[in-house]
Formats: C-alpha cells, sequence, structure tokens
C-alpha cells in the first residue's frame, strides 16, 4: 500500500509526511528557493555533490528526463554559495556541482533573481576559502559557447576536464535525436577548447545503434573519435524508453549489428587510451586524495 505520494521537486519534504499515519499527497512546488540542502546532511568528505539545478528543457528523442523531472530551474546562486561555504568549513576540497544542463544555469528561476550564467556561479564559487577544485556534469555540447570556454580556461579553480556527450558523431543521427547541434558544432567547440587548454581532459557519451543509424553514420562517429581522441568514453547500444519520441518509432538496427559496432568503438577506444599513457610517462601531475589506505594498506583513491 502507498504510505504517501511526492511530487518529484519535493524530495526535501519527505520529513514533513514520513511520520504521517494516512496517505498524503504534496502538491509539486516548483519553487526551487525551498531547495532544502540542510534537509540532505553531508558527512565531511573531501569532495562533495552539490546541485545547482532541477530539471530539463531539452526534448532528446530518446530521453524521458524532461518529462519525469519537468521544466529546467536554477536553483538561487546565494543559496548555492551557502552549502559551498557549509561544505568547505566541513572540510570539502573539490566540488562535484550536478545539473542536467549545468552550463546552461541561470536561463529560469522560479522568481525574481539577478541575471547570472554559469560561468559567473563559478566563479563565485571559486572565492570561497577551502574549495581548492571544481568539477561539474553534465554541460551540454550547445551552450559552449567561445564565452563561456574562455571562462572555463581562465578560472585557475575548475579542474581542466570536462564531459561532452557527444552520443553521435552523425549530424543527420544528432538532428534524429533532437540534439541541437551538429558534427561540425562538436568538432569546432573541441578545437576552440583545446586552443585554450590544450591539455585538457575530454570525456563522452556515445550511443550506437539509434534508430535509422546506418553505416556511414557509424563511421562519423569513429571519425569525431579519432579526431577528439576521448579520455574517457561512455559507450552504449541504443535501447528504448517508454513514452520517449524515439521509443515509439519501428525503425530498429539489429542487435548483432549494434553489437559489433560497439565493440569495434570501445576497442579502438582502449587504443587510443594506451596511445595517450605512454605520452604521460616521466610526467608529474598534481592528484587529489580522497580516501586513507585501508587497514590492508592496498587501497587509496586518487582524482
Amino acid at each position: 500500500s502507498v504510505s504517501f505520494v511526492l511530487g518529484a521537486r519535493n524530495v526535501s519534504k519527505i520529513s514533513q509526511v514520513i511520520h504521517k499515519e494516512k496517505a498524503v499527497e504534496v502538491a509539486i512546488d516548483y519553487d526551487e528557493s525551498a531547495y532544502a540542502f540542510e534537509f540532505f546532511e553531508k558527512k565531511a568528505q573531501i569532495r562533495s555533490l552539490l546541485n545547482i539545478s532541477i530539471g530539463c528543457d531539452k526534448k532528446c528523442a530518446y530521453c524521458i528526463v524532461p518529462h519525469t523531472r519537468g521544466k529546467e530551474i536554477s536553483i538561487p546562486m546565494d543559496l548555492i554559495l551557502k552549502e559551498a561555504e557549509k561544505l568547505a568549513h566541513n572540510g570539502t576540497k573539490e566540488l562535484m556541482l550536478l545539473g542536467q544542463n549545468v552550463n546552461n544555469y541561470g536561463v529560469r528561476f522560479s522568481s525574481e533573481h539577478a541575471k547570472v550564467n554559469f560561468s559567473d556561479l563559478l566563479d563565485k564559487l571559486s572565492e570561497i576559502s577551502g574549495i581548492e577544485r571544481i568539477r561539474f556534469t553534465s554541460p551540454h555540447p550547445l551552450h559552449m559557447n567561445d564565452a563561456f570556454l574562455e571562462r572555463f580556461a581562465k578560472n585557475p579553480k575548475v579542474c581542466k576536464s570536462i564531459h561532452m556527450p557527444l552520443q553521435s558523431g552523425s549530424s543527420a543521427v544528432l538532428k534524429m535525436m533532437r540534439r541541437g547541434y551538429s558534427k561540425e558544432w562538436f568538432l569546432n567547440r573541441v578545437e576552440r577548447l583545446k586552443a585554450l587548454v590544450p591539455e585538457v581532459g575530454i570525456s563522452t557519451d556515445i550511443i550506437v545503434g539509434f534508430p535509422n543509424e546506418s553505416d556511414k553514420d557509424f563511421e562519423d562517429t569513429m571519425e569525431v573519435l579519432e579526431k577528439v581522441r576521448f579520455d574517457t568514453l561512455y559507450s552504449f547500444i541504443y535501447s528504448p524508453r517508454p513514452f520517449t519520441e524515439a521509443g515509439a518509432w519501428k525503425e530498429r538496427v539489429p542487435l548483432e549489428v549494434s553489437s559489433l559496432r560497439l565493440e569495434r568503438l570501445q576497442n579502438r577506444h582502449k587504443e587510443i587510451l594506451e596511445e595517450k599513457a605512454k605520452l604521460e610517462v616521466g610526467k608529474t601531475h598534481v592528484v587529489l586524495v580522497e580516501n586513507r589506505r585501508e587497514m590492508d594498506n592496498q587501497i587509496v583513491g586518487f582524482e
């Protein structure tokens, strides 16, 4: 039986209903200023996660998130800074900012707030004493304009690694996916980024076997892999999701074809990683020790 019902944006109100005897329905509240960071007590840790927005405005054909989480709403900067200061006081050295499209931060608040963007937020977080490193996920390639990339490059506390979810290297498939950018746009953004930060680390997501993906479409993806030489690759075979646009399409790439494409993609990426690893021999990098050694002296975490 159902004990209580909460809207997707009302997780922070769970303490108000969890001890009720009856089922309680709480109306969905779109005011992100009610976002209760303090409800979710975080243990002191070197690396902490911090939400900066909820929801998503994009309409990617394969994704259910906009239907389940609603329109994108940014959490006010003063609340984010307050939480970041508390985390820093408790020992956090690295912040990981979270959102469906983090670099679209500031596009919408639920009430009146000063106009700010994601780069403004990064700069303000960088001023907090004790915070030494800032990361974020996931940004959207469509919002990686020159101004964003330039401020990303200049901010010394922002780690010079970035997630750029490609999804497909084919402009035709990207159009079917409703990603809003082309293969050429993506490569242009990578070129601009590497000009600003030559040693930048780039991770990505790639889906193979999207409906109607042809052999040529897949070769376009392989071409982007060769040109960008991603440092990390999260790759998957497309699987339909209920209530999504693509989920209703009848066209399917045979599983055996998708499997071969995925295998080829992943094998080539492994080769690229081996090639890149050899170039790191003899270099020195600053790392963040996340965990202490275990009692058996076998495990320690680095970032």
